[in-house]
């Protein structure tokens, strides 16, 4: 089974923070299109459910930080392997402090 684990600082406005995860989530859905079918955002679209085929992500945006957890057991390491070191790889580069 694998499973992901993340919370990431953002260092933005909670405003800038939802368009990130926006951001990040047409990364994932583009990146991974065969296997998310199915997108779900909060009311106050502060977090979003991706879903699957043997997988389920749960992301959040909170005044501090990005959260990400899910499980990816039917996808085994063929797929859930790869899918979650892409999801830590697009959240850490959206939500990554930019040097200005």
């Amino acid at each position: 089974m694998s499973a992901i684990h993340l919370t990431v600082k953002h260092g933005r406005t909670l405003e800038e923070a939802r368009q990130q995860l926006e951001h990040a989530v047409d990364e994932v859905r583009g990146r991974f299109a065969l296997l998310v079918q199915r997108v779900e955002w909060s009311a106050d679209r502060s977090g979003v459910t991706l879903s699957g085929t043997g997988f389920n992500v749960e992301m959040r945006v909170d005044a501090q930080d990005v959260h990400v957890t899910g499980d990816i057991p039917l996808l085994g390491q063929l797929l859930g392997g790869p899918l979650a070191a892409g999801l830590k790889r697009i959240v850490q580069h959206s939500f990554q402090k930019r040097l200005t």
